[in-house]
């Protein structure tokens, strides 16, 4: 179990770790617009909207690794009083919730993605840039998060019951 755990982990950081190649490029792409629209005159009609689409695919993309580290916002004015067993329990139950909502996102996303796919789906612009990469990242994401979220569950339901971490 610790190496199938220790899998899941090492794939959501291994992930984070990457996608800064897409701020690189991001930043790239725009010093690029900036330079040919205020030196050349010559601005582009593709590099904001591209760079929104990296930028949507980054964000989603980083979701494993943000929960890998604990970062996401959370309300935790209770639940940082409790013991450590008290808040794996409290974990154990509102991870049935984060299940619940991976789960939908996950099929929703996967039925839109495969749908963008099969029409090969762009945007409605004068330079038309493919959405159908950008939205399959939301179901790709979504499973991330899902493995994540499995791995987090199964050390908080340990911790909940034995009452010691799982290494």
């Amino acid at each position: 179990m610790r190496r199938v755990l220790g899998g899941v982990e090492f794939v959501s950081d291994w992930s984070g770790k990457v996608l800064w190649v897409l701020i690189l490029l991001i930043m790239v792409l725009l010093l690029w617009e900036i330079t040919l629209r205020y030196i050349f005159n010559a601005p582009t009609i593709w590099v904001h909207e591209t760079c929104q689409h990296i930028f949507g695919s980054y964000s989603v993309l980083a979701g494993a690794y943000v929960l890998l580290y604990h970062k996401h916002v959370k309300v935790d004015l209770l639940w940082g009083r409790f013991s450590p067993r008290g808040r794996a329990i409290i974990d154990s139950f509102t991870y049935l919730a984060f299940f619940l909502f991976i789960g939908i996102v996950l099929w929703q996303g996967w039925l839109i993605a495969w749908h963008a796919v099969q029409i090969m789906e762009v945007s409605l612009r004068p330079y038309p840039i493919p959405i159908y990469p950008l939205k399959l990242t939301v179901p790709i994401a979504a499973f991330m998060l899902l493995l994540q979220g499995l791995a987090h569950f199964i050390r908080s339901l340990n911790m909940a019951i034995t009452g010691r971490e799982l290494a």
